[in-house]
Order: structure tokens, then sequence, then C-alpha cells
């Protein structure tokens, strides 16, 4: 019986040195080759070429992987991987898929493992995943795509998250009625995934329209998303998800309070829509109510939730909003406007070739392998090695 969920990270593991990191220059000899970023709510980490990770920022939960338990400004060697093929994060953990399809984590535990400890702060391997080709983590169940394109799904299946029909799981269950997935995405009590014919299929929570349809009604098993085709990319952020398109567009669905969507903010809930004016886009990232999407020419847009009134992640945001508590019995003081763009807003960018988004900082990969944040560094976010907020993308100190 599989007694470990995903997002678990498992059995303990402490045995297995750390191993030194090959410093492979990129093309202008600014530190090691990056290929893959990953931001969870308050740290950042980097898959470098060869398989090894580095991870930075809050790491009072074990995100960062060194056995420190510590924040960190600059990047830290995460202990004992060294073929990480993906990684992947969430709020205060950090997972890598390995060349061999197992799944190893680190950080914090979820509530549904009483007798684990609250959070580990070296690599662990996670019992029962095998195969993983994709993987998607989320703050209450975990999601992948495993051998020739089954989707299995692990944690707790509040509204159908796990698509299996049931509410629970502490080991990896299997999909119904899903084959030929691509790719997966998860957000808050819900999941999405990708078909190799281009189809998405949403299940679990669905009050904002999170799978697609606006009938509210949540769904135990996968639903076609109605309208979206040829789609070559998902993302999902906590209440909406996205998908890029083969003409460069794309679509996002669910929730709407912060900008979310992209689609000017009209609406509030709904079915797919357009993002607005966004053409040419080759990726897209969401992290809980913000999106961003890459394009073409390495450029790069944003929108949903800011953060404070330096609005450092969308600076550039023509029409921002403000979203303000309706509720007579909240005050001012508890509960003041939060800011908000509606609508894809320029990055400060150019060269990139992926961003991702944390609570409070953003990062972005460049063609040539280097690392910019910028943002909030109380925490140690922008990994440059200071602590004063970034308003613009700053190179990584490795």
């Amino acid at each position: 019986m599989l007694t470990a969920a995903l997002f678990g990270c498992g059995p303990g593991w402490w045995g297995r040195a750390p191993v030194e990191v090959s410093e492979e220059p990129t093309a202008n000899g600014r530190g090691p080759v990056v290929e893959e970023l990953a931001a969870g709510s308050f740290h950042t980490c980097a898959r470098l070429r060869g398989g090894q990770v580095r991870c930075w920022g809050m790491g009072a939960s074990g995100q960062l992987g060194d056995g420190s338990a510590a924040r960190s400004e600059r990047p830290v060697v995460v202990a004992g991987i060294d073929d990480a093929v993906q990684i992947a994060a969430e709020g205060e953990r950090t997972c890598a898929v390995r060349a061999d399809g197992s799944v190893w984590c680190w950080g914090q535990n979820p509530a549904l493992e009483v007798e684990a400890a609250p959070s580990r702060a070296l690599p662990q391997p996670v019992p029962g995943w095998r195969d993983v080709r994709q993987l998607a983590l989320g703050f209450d169940h975990d999601c992948a795509v495993v051998g020739s394109g089954g989707v299995v799904c692990s944690g707790q299946g509040d509204h159908g998250a796990l698509g299996d029909g049931g509410f629970f799981s502490a080991g990896p269950v299997a999909v119904v009625r899903l084959e030929a997935a691509v790719e997966v995405a998860v957000g808050y009590a819900f999941s999405c995934a990708r078909t190799t014919a281009g189809e998405v299929f949403c299940w679990g929570w669905n009050e904002l329209g999170q799978c697609g349809d606006g009938s509210g009604r949540d769904h135990l098993t996968p639903s076609q998303v109605p309208g979206i085709a040829e789609a070559r990319a998902l993302t999902a952020g906590f209440d909406h998800a996205c998908a890029l398109l083969a003409d460069g567009t794309a679509a996002c669905w669910g929730g709407d309070t912060f900008g979310q969507r992209g689609d000017g903010g009209d609406t509030t809930v709904g079915p797919p829509a357009r993002v607005a004016g966004l053409r040419e886009a080759v990726e897209l990232s969401a992290g809980q109510y913000r999106t961003t999407a890459l394009l073409a020419d390495g450029t790069a847009r944003g929108w949903g939730r800011e953060w404070g009134p330096e609005r450092m992640l969308w600076p550039d945001c023509g029409e921002p909003r403000e979203y303000v508590v309706t509720d007579a019995a909240a005050s001012p003081r508890r509960a003041p406007p939060e800011p908000y763009c509606a609508a894809p807003a320029m990055l400060p960018l150019a060269g990139a070739s992926q961003v991702v988004v944390g609570q409070l900082h953003a990062c972005a990969r460049t063609d040539d392998g280097q690392v910019l944040c910028w943002g909030s560094n109380a925490y140690g976010g922008v990994g440059d090695g200071g602590v004063d907020d970034r308003l613009q993308p700053t190179p990584v100190a490795w």
C-alpha cells in the first residue's frame, strides 16, 4: 500500500553525499548554463545543464534542498541531485524529476502526513511515482504525466481534483478516461491536462469556471474545455488556467478577481476568454493570481495581481486597477486595496526564454542561460546577494 503523497516527499533519505556542480560557463562567461527555472512562493530554483539544481530565497522549510533550512540570498547546491530532467516548485517545497522517471522532493510536508516531520531540508524519493514524464505541483494535490500519456494524481481530492471519481489518495491514482496526455497543470482543487491532439480537459473545483464551463458544478472526472483546440501549452494558477494556442494567442478561464485571465477584467469568472492583445506568444506561466507570456522575439508580458504600491512586477502596466474589499466588516486597515493589471503589460526583459513568478518576485532565463530576477528581495528571492528590492531585472549572483 502506498502511504506517501507526491508532495510529501516520501520516507527519510539522508545518506547520499552532495554532488559538486560543474561550473560550465554560459556563452558570455557569467556562470553555469541554466536550462529551467521554477518558482515557489518566496524561493526560486534553477536546473543546470548536466542535471544539477541550485536554489535561493526563503529556506526555512528546507525548500532550498541544501540541508540548512535557512534563507540564502545567493544560489546554493541542492544535495544529491545530479540528473534532474525537470524541476517544479510550489509554496515552500520543490521537486525534481530524475532521469529514471523517479521524483525527489524537499521542503514543506502536507498536513495529511501526520507522522512525518513538518519539513525536510534534503531531497528524498517519493514512493509510488514511476516513469514520470512531466510533473505539476499544487497546494493540495499533485499530478504527473506518466508512461505513454496517462495522468496520475495524489493528495487531497476535494471537489474531485484527483480525477478518479474519489476525494483522497495517499498515493498516485490514475485519472479516468484520459489518454495521450502531454502536459498537466494543477491549481487549487482542480487540474487540467493537454493531449497530443491539442485538446484540454479539466476536472475538480468549478465554482469559478476552473473547468472551463459556466455550470458552477464540480467535475469528478475530466471534462473537455469548450472552445480550446490546437493548444500548444498549458498552465494554471490558484483558481484560473490558460492555454497557449497554435496561432500564438492565448485563452484563459476561471477566476479573474485580480485580472489573472488577462481579458481586460470585464467579468470576474467564466469560460475561456482570449487574452487581450496577446500575439506571437510561445510560452505561458502562471503563479497564484498572476500569468506571464513569453513572446517569439524574446520579450515578455505579465498580468494579474501586483504586490504593493510600487507595482514591482508589472511596472509598465498601462491601466493599473485596484481590488477593493467590499465587505463592510473588513476595515481598510486590515484589507487595503490591492493593485492588479487586467491586461498584458510589457515586462522589462529582452532575450528571455522563460519567465516564472513567485509571491513577491519574478525571474527570467535568457537565451544564453543567464538568470535575471526582480521584485521584492525581502526573502532573498532576487538572488543577487543583496537585500534591496529590484525594480529592474538583476543578474543572479552565482
